[in-house]
């Protein structure tokens, strides 16, 4: 087996090769998760509590799912007063075995340094996007096609159009297509509340939330045929685009909060797998089951 892996390196590029998306997670316990920040996206209304005991079980929830589906799930600690860090897919983008940590807006920029001796720790090579002078918020705002052969950096409300650039020059895209979204909807103000994509190659998308040259591009690469646009209740109400999609074994799943019976029939007409996990209680800030995670295997 190691003469054929041998063999197969001389003659194809190996960058997505031995690499499965979605399999090796990081996620932050949510012990003092709350919503204090008003204002800071459109969902931060502060007009209901968040139930911090409900938050828990919820959290917990989607960890067990996760690991009932084959994903190996490591955590971060939530540290005192960082309110907002179980959204800890803002936090960094792992690519290639390097960790390029976030450089996010105010108030969530006192997470870097506990992102930074996270990755450390676990022998990441680790790069630090404050030093670039650049809003850049993670994986809250860079996504990829399941098979990794395109993946793409979203600006417009909290990272830069310059992010972009420093991507690129201190990661690796090899064997992968590196291209620039904007976003132009404050109810989608990551990407990843905006389009989600699949294991077998679809694209999940809110049209209303790109630019026509950015609709138009996502459109062009994944084939009208796997386009498929949702509604403004799945993505605004259920934040379908925040779910997290899983191949394990032959099965194809998308983890979700919630649905409407249209998309959700749509899904499974196309080999999906839907479960819902209820995951309310984040939606009060502003995120939901995809902002609480990280792909780190990738």
């Amino acid at each position: 087996r190691i003469q054929i892996l041998f063999e197969l390196a001389l003659h194809c590029d190996m960058t997505n090769f031995l690499v499965k998306s979605w399999a090796r997670l990081l996620m932050c316990r949510p012990t003092h998760f709350d919503v204090i920040h008003k204002g800071h996206n459109a969902y931060m209304t502060m007009e209901e509590p968040v139930h911090k005991d409900l938050a828990m079980k919820q959290w917990e929830g989607v960890k067990r799912t996760f690991e009932s589906i084959g994903a190996k799930v490591e955590e971060m600690k939530n540290e005192e007063g960082l309110v907002d860090q179980v959204f800890c897919a803002n936090c960094a983008v792992v690519w290639g075995g390097k960790a390029l940590v976030s450089s996010m807006v105010p108030p969530r920029r006192e997470e870097t340094p506990h992102a930074l001796s996270w990755f450390k720790s676990r022998n990441f090579e680790v790069l630090d996007a404050r030093e670039h002078n650049v809003y850049f918020e993670g994986c809250g705002d860079f996504a990829y096609n399941y098979d990794r052969k395109h993946a793409y950096l979203a600006y417009g409300y909290r990272s830069d159009k310059a992010a972009y650039d420093v991507c690129k020059d201190l990661l690796d895209f090899s064997g992968t297509e590196f291209h620039q979204l904007r976003l132009v909807s404050e109810l989608c103000y990551h990407i990843d509340t905006a389009m989600l994509n699949l294991s077998q190659g679809h694209a999940l998308i809110f049209p209303p939330a790109f630019d026509k040259p950015s609709l138009n591009l996502i459109k062009e690469i994944h084939g009208e045929d796997k386009i498929i646009e949702i509604s403004e209740e799945d993505c605004v109400q259920n934040f379908v685009p925040n779910a997290i999609p899983l191949h394990h074994e032959d099965k194809h799943y998308i983890v979700a909060m919630a649905i409407t019976p249209t998309l959700r029939h749509k899904l499974e007409e196309a080999g999906y797998t839907v479960i819902l996990t209820p995951y309310q209680e984040f939606r009060k800030g502003g995120g939901s089951i995809r902002c609480s995670v990280l792909d780190i295997g990738i």
